[in-house]
């Protein structure tokens, strides 16, 4: 009897602390990685392109299912388009309240880039291959799982419910209440996810908010980010003669457009990579002391990037990557001219080449400035710029160089205080038992951040491996990383409070 109650007790002590929560979720993880790994392939298995309203809502139900069971109160927003999924979960005497954001939409596919499998069939490959999966198989955690989305971001997704169902089976929590939203267009402007938390604000309001998106540093620690970037861009046109034409009859007379769009697209950035508009970098916020001690304190991996992605040279590689993350970005995503590739053969001096550029921003920077500095550039290398219009035949008669521009809209970037008392709760908590934690002030890419951070104190926390090939062709996720994922989301579920 007497074991008995120091047993008791010492349950009490478990739940009242979350002290021992890391090794029993860990044994209960290690006692559950088949029905783990089981439950994500299911979910990757589910088409997610967003647009797909019939998909995305059996995404929405799967994911219903997946959080009732883990004791979720689950609603989802009506009318056209990927639903949102709101999951809440509250528990006596919490210390405060979590709101965790997720996508579970994903990038558009080609079925026919993928050669490890198709998409929508997730299966497993080890450093031999394929692994055919029995009910006997013993998991290596270094195997991956290969599916669209099976790291941005229904891994996480994954981690956060079975951290839930591992604290509860080692009686240590959650000990705070929950938010969990669930965002099906993410990849695609979250349009319904605004309008969400705008109807809703007093519901997704909590003492902090964490986004769980994003790889982790290229060193394989996890990874706490306090900022986005945001994003803007532009397509630029240019023009020849009004038709195309025989490049045999007509070549050395007729102006070549894809000559000229290469050259104006080559003006925009130096040999070394900078950036060369004028004003490009000048109202970027500087980064404070604690930012720049964080980055310092990372590891070094230029090597390992170069010999991952085969780069012999980056851009600009007096500097670490973790350092240009906080400058703004201009990327040519695509170039067409003479109907690309794709079209038949053909010898014509193509009538127009075009480009779309794309800017990744960073705190500080106006999106709308950025698109005017670009066009006000373009004017500067001689250039007779028209709006969202293709030029009339005065213009092409009066103008010898003529470009046309389409603006799209853009976003600011999000930063938060690496000093706030919340965010460094967040950073202690994931510090457990020596584990060795990145802090990035701007995560590379973008999401709706400032939705959070404009309300509360707002985190990022990077689960997946760098190399997961998020928005290409064989995506995929390390089990190790959906393992320490789970562990991590109960790290945070028993924080203390600040």
């Amino acid at each position: 009897m007497r074991r008995l109650i120091i047993a008791a007790l010492a349950s009490v002590v478990i739940v009242a602390t979350g002290a021992a929560q890391p090794s029993s979720v860990s044994a209960w993880r290690a006692a559950h990685e088949r029905q783990i790994l089981d439950e994500l392939l299911q979910l990757v298995s589910i088409p997610n392109v967003a647009g797909n309203d019939a998909d995305m809502r059996r995404n929405a139900d799967a994911l219903e299912a997946m959080f009732t069971k883990r004791g979720f109160k689950v609603e989802r927003s009506s009318g056209p388009g990927s639903p949102v999924v709101f999951a809440t979960l509250d528990v006596p005497a919490a210390r405060g309240t979590l709101t965790l954001y997720i996508h579970y939409d994903g990038q558009p596919v080609n079925d026919a880039e993928w050669t490890r499998c198709k998409p929508f069939a997730p299966c497993v490959h080890g450093a031999d291959g394929p692994v055919t999966l029995g009910p006997d198989t013993r998991l290596d955690p270094e195997w991956r799982v290969y599916g669209r989305s099976a790291s941005d971001d229904k891994g996480p997704i994954v981690a956060v419910v079975n951290a839930v169902e591992a604290l509860r089976a080692a009686g240590a929590g959650p000990l705070w209440n929950l938010r969990v939203v669930l965002d099906g267009q993410e990849e695609a402007g979250s349009a319904n996810f605004r309008r969400f938390a705008e109807a809703r604000a007093a519901d997704l309001k909590g003492d902090i908010a964490m986004t769980l998106d994003g790889p982790r540093h290229p060193s394989g620690r996890p990874t706490l980010y306090y900022g986005v970037r945001g994003g803007a861009g532009l397509t630029v046109t240019v023009f020849g003669a009004k038709g195309d034409l025989h490049s045999g009859n007509y070549g050395n007379w007729a102006p070549d457009p894809s000559m000229r769009l290469a050259k104006l697209l080559a003006s925009m950035k130096d040999d070394a990579g900078r950036v060369t508009i004028a004003g490009f970098y000048d109202d970027v916020t500087p980064l404070t002391q604690t930012e720049l001690k964080a980055l310092e304190d990372m590891p070094n991996v230029e090597a390992v990037l170069k010999k991952d992605f085969l780069v012999a040279q980056p851009e600009r590689p007096e500097q670490r990557l973790e350092r240009k993350l906080n400058e703004p970005t201009l990327s040519v995503l695509v170039m067409e001219s003479g109907g690309g590739f794709g079209a038949p053969a053909r010898s014509a001096i193509p009538a127009s080449a075009r480009a779309r550029i794309e800017m990744r921003l960073v705190h500080g920077l106006d999106p709308a400035k950025q698109n005017r500095l670009v066009v006000d550039h373009i004017r500067k290398q001689g250039y007779f710029v028209v709006d969202g219009r293709d030029p009339s035949d005065e213009e092409r008669l009066t103008h010898p160089l003529i470009a046309r521009v389409d603006l799209r809209g853009g976003s600011t970037a999000p930063r938060v205080s690496l000093d706030d008392p919340m965010t460094k709760a967040v950073f202690a908590a994931l510090s457990r038992g020596g584990r060795q934690i990145a802090r990035l002030p701007t995560l590379g890419g973008g999401m709706p951040f400032a939705t959070f951070s404009e309300r509360m104190p707002t985190v990022g926390l990077s689960i997946v491996n760098h190399d997961n090939n998020q928005h290409g062709a064989n995506e995929n996720l390390r089990l190790r990383n959906l393992w320490e994922g789970i562990e991590m989301m109960a790290d945070v579920m028993t924080m203390e409070r600040p």
